[in-house]
Formats: structure tokens, sequence, C-alpha cells
């Protein structure tokens, strides 16, 4: 439980804060932000199925998502298809390096150098945007690295992109295709279920955080991926969060909020940006729900999933 005097203590201090907190009613919104563009799994549903069950998906609550494209996997002929599709449909389309590499593992000079490759190949697409994403949240070692890369970063005119909720899209998407490459006709329902069920927890958790910060209507930036998951049950999960009450956000809307551009205080080091923000104002915020600590993990053993 969070000790009542800490809590409110901690939100008179912010309200007296400046740019980005608001004493505006309360409001839930979020931008839906899609990573990696790793389009290769077709067990179970096709690629070209998964492309088009995304876009319908946003097109079912007319939201304009943002991809974080890494280019090495939309390297042919097909994944430059589904980039342009993005783009003919309105959606963001960002760099999310070249190679996939943890930044806390490479040197400056090839971190950088993996980042401009994959701006040259998006600056030959029309209507690519400036932002970028560490991929794994991971902007350095340590706060020198960090600072380095941020420089890089303004030297190519990009904005960093930070994450404020996490789907934990991708360990329950490896739980998925574990189990359709084991038996394609894989029951999906109870998938879907538990799928839904956690975005809709750790959004209103997430969204929770951000109200003890100050942050009465943040526009969210949630992390999914383009994987097989998203393509069977996006559209589940996204009307499931509008019948909940969340507004969608256009994504270049909610990436310009200012207070998300700043370099965080500290690296990043796989957390979000919520997270970083009680750190750096010293508030302690509610408890992460149990039954997803570990991406979830023995609460999909105890389902059998």
């Amino acid at each position: 439980m969070i000790d009542r005097r800490m809590f409110l203590t901690g939100l008179a201090a912010l309200s007296a804060c400046g740019d980005g907190r608001s004493s505006q009613t309360h409001q839930k919104r979020m931008a839906i932000t899609i990573d990696d563009f790793n389009v290769g799994f077709d067990i179970g549903l096709s690629q070209k199925d998964r492309h088009e069950n995304i876009l319908r998906a946003f097109d079912a609550v007319g939201h304009k998502a943002a991809g974080f494209v890494t280019g090495s996997f939309v390297n042919s002929a097909w994944g430059q298809e589904v980039v342009l599709e993005w783009l003919a449909r309105g959606h963001v389309i960002a760099n999310h390096t070249w190679t996939h590499a943890h930044a806390n593992k490479t040197d400056k000079a090839t971190y950088l150098a993996d980042i401009r490759k994959n701006q040259n190949y998006l600056n030959t697409l029309p209507g690519t945007s400036t932002y970028f994403r560490f991929p794994f949240l991971d902007d350095g070692r340590d706060r020198a690295q960090q600072l380095a890369f941020f420089a890089g970063l303004k030297s190519f005119g990009l904005r960093n992109a930070p994450v404020t909720m996490d789907s934990v899209d991708w360990y329950t998407t490896s739980r998925l295709e574990a189990a359709l490459k084991a038996n394609p006709n894989t029951n999906l329902a109870p998938y879907r279920d538990y799928y839904v069920e956690m975005c809709l927890t750790l959004s209103n958790h997430w969204d929770d955080v951000a109200q003890t910060l100050g942050f009465t209507s943040l526009p969210h930036l949630t992390l999914m991926h383009h994987n097989v998951l998203n393509g069977h049950f996006l559209e589940d999960v996204l009307l499931a969060l509008r019948a909940d009450g969340w507004k969608f956000v256009d994504a270049a809307e909610a990436l310009a909020f200012s207070d998300y551009h700043p370099i965080p205080h500290e690296p990043t080091s796989g957390r979000n940006w919520l997270t970083l923000k009680s750190l750096e104002m010293e508030t302690e915020i509610q408890p992460y729900p149990e039954q997803y600590i570990e991406f979830g993990s023995k609460r999909m053993d105890a389902l059998v999933l």
C-alpha cells in the first residue's frame, strides 16, 4: 500500500510544478506504437493477413498509430510494402535502428552508424518521421554513453520516443508462437482473453501512476510489436480499451508531448518513462500488478498457455 501522507505530499509538490502537468479533468488517453516490424512468422496466420488485421484494428477505432521500424527486418519487397502501406494509411513511421542492437553492448560509433543507416533507408520513403526509439528501451550502459547517444540523435535531427506503458506482448507472443509451432490448430481464445485482460489491467495501472505523478491526461505511448499476437487480437484489445473509457490520440500528437523529449536523468535500462519520472521526482507509485510480474509467466503457466 502507498503511504497516504507520502502520496499527498508528493501530489501537492507536483501541483506547483510546471510544464506537462495539469489540473484539468482526468482523461484516459493513449497512442499505440508498434515496434520492430519483424514480419516473418506466419504459422496460423499469413504475413499478409497479419499486416492487414493490424491496420484494420486501427481503422476500427479511428486511430493513427506509430510504427518504429528496424530496417533489417523489412529489407525485402514485402517488408517495404508493409511500411509503405502504413504511410499511405496516415500512420507515423520512425526509426528503431537497422539491426535492433542493445545500446549497452555496442560502442558509440557502431551504434550511431546503425541509427544513421536506418535513417538513410527511411529517408528513401515518403513521409517518414523524425522520432527514434531505443530497442529494448536501452539508451546506454552508463550516463556518459547515454549522453553520447542523445547527442548523436540530436545531430541526426531525431527526437527520443519513450514508452509509458508496455503491453508485454513480446513475451505473450513468444508463448503463442511456441504453441502454434507445436500445433498450428491451437485454440486461440484463451490467448485472446488473457491478452485483452492484461492490456486493460496494465493500461489502467500506468494511468494511475501518471495521475499520482500529476499527469492527469497524459498522452500515453503504449508499446506493442508487429507480431502474430497482434495480428490476431489487436482489434479485440483496442475495442476493449475504448469500452473501458480510453480515447485514442493520434500518435503524431502524443509523440509531440514536450515532456517526452528531454534526456532521461539516468540510463533507461528497460524502464518506462513513468518509472523514471517517479525516481527523478522521488515519488512513490503504485506497485506493479502482481499477476504480471516476470512478464506474466507464472499466470500463463497456471492457465496452461
